[in-house]
């Protein structure tokens, strides 16, 4: 998350963190916002951010990138928003993912034609265009 926040800084763009309590005690807060909330829970995190957010990216990640973005997927599912998700699969990383919702669709426990469905990009640069695209559509 830092180099997202470097990145988005070095070009003096707003940089809003969302930290619950038990991150703060890890010791684990960036410095690197231009503005950040705290929250109690990490619920309250996901939910804070679906405010706040326009558009949803996953990179690669660990087990709260996973929760985070299936919680996405799950409120997207059943109409809680419309905001578009986008998988960055850089280098693969989420193959076995994808391999695993497509089982669960083959084996129909994922309707084959879905409402909301997340996108699914190679890299940061094809995130870009399709974000681009988003915003000149809107």
């Amino acid at each position: 998350m830092d180099s997202v926040a470097q990145g988005a800084r070095s070009k003096n763009g707003l940089v809003v963190g969302v930290i619950p309590q038990a991150v703060i005690k890890m010791n684990r807060q960036s410095s690197l916002p231009t503005q950040l909330i705290t929250v109690e829970t990490m619920n309250e995190r996901k939910a804070q951010m679906k405010i706040l957010s326009d558009v949803f990216v996953v990179l690669p990640g660990s087990y709260g990138t996973l929760d985070e973005m299936l919680d996405i997927i799950a409120s997207g599912i059943v109409g809680e928003h419309k905001k578009r998700l986008i998988i960055v699969n850089q280098n693969g990383f989420y193959n076995h993912f994808l391999e695993q919702i497509d089982s669960m669709r083959s084996e129909l426990f994922i309707p084959v034609e879905e409402k909301y469905k997340p996108h699914t990009v190679l890299d940061i640069n094809h995130c870009m265009e399709l974000i681009n695209l988003s915003i000149k559509n809107s």
